[in-house]
């Protein structure tokens, strides 16, 4: 099967949601998966497509697509790193049982440039709903292994949450609130993160962000991550 469907997104927007899983189809091998995901109900469907493949772009463009964002994935080799040298001052472990609500103003912060916040079609109020239960999720362990911040008068001003994916450690989310830009905040995040991962045994670590997010870029590339690749995210709505 060339999708999977999507259970946490459909059970909080109410229709079903997919994706589509090949990184790379014709016109025709599009048109058959968009075809049986029709049959199945399914109103939105997200492509992750290898933005080097035109026939995938001429497929995805045939068939309607919005291009919602140019996916940046970037890596790190953590074994080029040394511990010591991860300068994380002021970075602690996120204790509380329950996001507050400044950690809640971050995690939708994050999201900014997200494939749901740049499709016109997707309802503001479905973005909102996404990221609040995914940093509750985050919190409460079911999505991250580990919630980091930043406190400034008793509030958290920078986060990220942590994770696995691919057999690698994972930055999901990450932030720094507006007033608090260049005090090296989001630098001390990314070492926090690639300390904990080392920390607990992993080689390689990843985040994934959009091209669009120069800021995020930048930051990445400056903590030593390296593009592995990007990707072409486009909705479906049938």
């Amino acid at each position: 099967m060339n999708f999977q469907l999507l259970e946490l997104d459909t059970t909080l927007f109410g229709f079903k949601v997919a994706k589509i899983l090949s990184s790379r189809l014709s016109l025709a091998e599009l048109q058959i998966t968009l075809d049986e995901l029709r049959n199945q109900n399914v109103r939105l469907v997200f492509w992750p497509s290898d933005s080097t493949d035109a026939s995938s772009r001429q497929a995805a463009k045939k068939f309607n697509g919005i291009l919602c964002s140019e996916q940046t994935t970037y890596l790190i080799d953590l074994k080029e790193l040394s511990p010591p040298s991860l300068t994380a001052t002021g970075v602690e472990i996120f204790q509380e049982k329950a996001p507050t609500i400044e950690l809640e103003q971050l995690a939708l912060q994050a999201g900014t440039y997200s494939h749901f916040k740049n499709d016109p079609n997707f309802p503001p109020e479905f973005f909102l709903k996404l990221y609040r239960v995914w940093i509750a999720n985050s919190v409460n362990g079911s999505v991250a292994s580990r919630v980091i911040v930043i406190w400034h008068d008793n509030k958290v001003v920078a986060m990220a949450t942590l994770g696995t994916k691919n057999n690698r450690g994972d930055i999901g989310l990450l932030a720094v609130n507006e007033d608090f830009r260049g005090k090296k905040f989001g630098t001390k995040l990314v070492h926090a993160a690639q300390a904990y991962f080392i920390e607990i045994g992993f080689s390689h670590a990843q985040v994934v962000t959009q091209k669009e997010n120069t800021l995020a870029c930048r930051l990445y590339e400056k903590c030593g991550f390296h593009q592995e690749k990007i990707e072409n995210y486009y909705h479906f709505w049938l």
